[in-house]
């Protein structure tokens, strides 16, 4: 054997050392991810992401405001019931959650979808095992086919030329034998210079096409397999990989990156390598205006298969039920799945409620409660608890708006502009507040309550928790009067959180400070002019 051979066999053996281990990588967390889809379906987890999720919902857009989705803790819901596969899956739930369907028969649609599908488990794992293959990625994908980047010219010539580097080395070897190892090092840190100049100059782009690969590859594998789940939405999948032949064609030569560091290992020594992806890239790039729609499609409709799957395994993991739609908001034993241990309570919206109970009594997660299982019954027709009937509509809400203080707005009128926006808005619709202008002075905060509070009473469903008592007098004939309490024992208070009749008839700010073991001068001077002042 001649000397320059061993360096050439050498080179061969790593580069096959390196494709056996990505192989068997891939042979084993393929296993792993079966597992872990077969454990977890229908059972109580979330798969953690951390990133931006609003791909779909920043481009498409949705009827319920920022301060709706932040009062209901949307990333709460993204946080604790995440049972997506993919980011695509994670980005269609979140635009979901911001866009209520208001279409009676669409919602229903979904509804027989979970209905349809939800005894198929063995297909519905299967068609999670192949969605799992995209998985979790950083970049951004729909940027890719909005945003064009130019190369420079002599870039993208140099991606041609040093992607034969492979070839390049081997002849180094034949003609230089030991000298060709300084070449070679060279060749290398020339291929790496130009890998990372094109992710530099795109942005992160080169490995979003890749992602995009990605996302054909799947595409296609969905399109092939036997399974009978989610038919309409697989069929119009086929369709637009017809209409992105060319596409495809052009990416044939891209990788495949799974997210996995020790899976895409392979991949990026190859990349380097050949440079496939950066040489390719301009080529691609063409037709991302041509397809642009097709693309987003595609995207669009992988996250809602993710996602209604997803919602599957939400409906058998918490025992939700179905929806009603009707004229009535009604529920029975209604509760929010994100507290451990929570209390069920019902609802009654023929006339709007006026909320009253002491701190911490469960007013806030009442108001919660009626939200979140309003988003989930008109974003995927499903609710938590035992019965809920509900009439298509907007929702909008004011009970945390404290992150509208960092525009450098006072309380006061940040609440003022959020509820003057429900005003504006005629249309019916379910709003939630949680102490109604509670920046202002008592005088004022009473009287703008009760005119305010009239009026929204007209055309919508009003749910509004306080601790002003006057206004249960005021909108007596308006509004509905219930409330939570609390009772003393042992110098300790107690909640049952269940919602009760009538006003509140009890208070525990004096209390809660005696039991935090305030000066006694202070208890009793504030007990006393409790009683006065009530008694005046």
């Amino acid at each position: 054997m001649k000397d320059y051979y061993a360096p050439i066999i050498l080179l061969l053996a790593f580069t096959g050392v390196i494709f056996l281990y990505n192989y068997y990588v891939k042979i084993k967390n393929e296993r792993i991810l079966r597992v872990e889809i077969r454990k977890n379906f229908g059972k109580i987890h979330s798969k953690k992401f951390k990133g931006k999720i609003d791909g779909i919902h920043k481009r498409l857009g949705g009827n319920l405001s920022e301060i709706t989705a932040a009062d209901l803790n949307f990333d709460k819901i993204i946080e604790k019931m995440n049972h997506n596969m993919t980011r695509l899956g994670l980005e269609y739930f979140y635009y979901r959650l911001r866009d209520l369907i208001l279409d009676e028969d669409q919602i229903k649609k979904t509804q027989n979808n979970i209905k349809l599908y939800g005894d198929r488990e063995d297909e519905l794992l299967d068609m999670q095992f192949q969605l799992g293959k995209i998985g979790y990625f950083k970049e951004d994908v729909l940027n890719l086919i909005e945003e064009e980047v130019k190369v420079d010219r002599e870039l993208d010539i140099a991606a041609k030329i040093f992607s034969f580097t492979a070839l390049y080395i081997i002849l180094l070897f034949v003609f230089l034998r030991a000298q060709a190892v300084l070449f070679i090092f060279v060749l290398l840190g020339v291929n790496t210079f130009i890998y990372k100049k094109f992710n530099e100059i795109t942005l992160g782009k080169l490995e979003s096409l890749v992602r995009l690969k990605s996302i054909l590859f799947v595409s296609e594998s969905l399109t092939k397999n036997k399974n009978q789940v989610f038919t309409e939405e697989v069929q119009e999948v086929e369709n637009i990989l017809r209409e992105l032949g060319p596409l495809k064609k052009t990416l044939r030569s891209f990788g495949f990156l799974t997210g996995n560091a020790e899976m895409d290992f392979a991949e990026t020594y190859k990349n380097v390598l050949f440079l496939s992806e950066a040489r390719s890239f301009s080529k691609a790039q063409k037709y991302f205006k041509k397809y642009g729609e097709e693309i987003f499609r595609l995207y669009y409709l992988l996250g809602k298969i993710d996602c209604q799957i997803g919602i599957i395994s939400i409906s058998k993991a918490y025992g939700t039920n179905f929806a009603d739609f009707g004229e009535k908001i009604s529920g029975k034993n209604l509760y929010t799945p994100l507290l451990k241990d929570p209390v069920a309570n019902d609802l009654d919206l023929e006339k709007s409620m006026i909320l009253t109970g002491s701190n911490a009594s469960g007013k806030s997660t009442y108001l919660r409660t009626i939200g979140i299982n309003t988003v989930f019954a008109l974003s995927f027709g499903i609710f938590f608890g035992e019965k809920f009937e509900i009439k298509p509509m907007k929702l909008r809400s004011a009970i945390d708006i404290s992150d509208s203080i960092m525009e450098n707005l006072s309380y006061f009128m940040a609440e003022s502009k959020a509820i003057g926006a429900m005003i504006e808005d005629g249309e019916e619709k379910i709003i939630l507040l949680d102490e109604i202008f509670r920046g202002t002075n008592t005088i004022d905060r009473i009287a703008a309550a009760t005119a305010t509070l009239k009026y929204l009473a007209r055309n919508n469903h009003v749910v509004a928790a306080t601790h002003d008592i006057e206004l249960t007098i005021l909108l007596k004939d308006l509004y509905k009067n219930m409330h939570f309490e609390e009772k003393i024992e042992d110098g300790d208070i107690k909640f049952d959180y269940l919602l009760k009749e009538g006003p509140a008839t009890s208070r525990n700010a004096i209390a809660i400070l005696d039991n935090l073991n305030y000066p006694r001068e202070i208890i009793s001077e504030a007990r006393a002019l409790s009683k006065d002042l009530e008694e005046r």
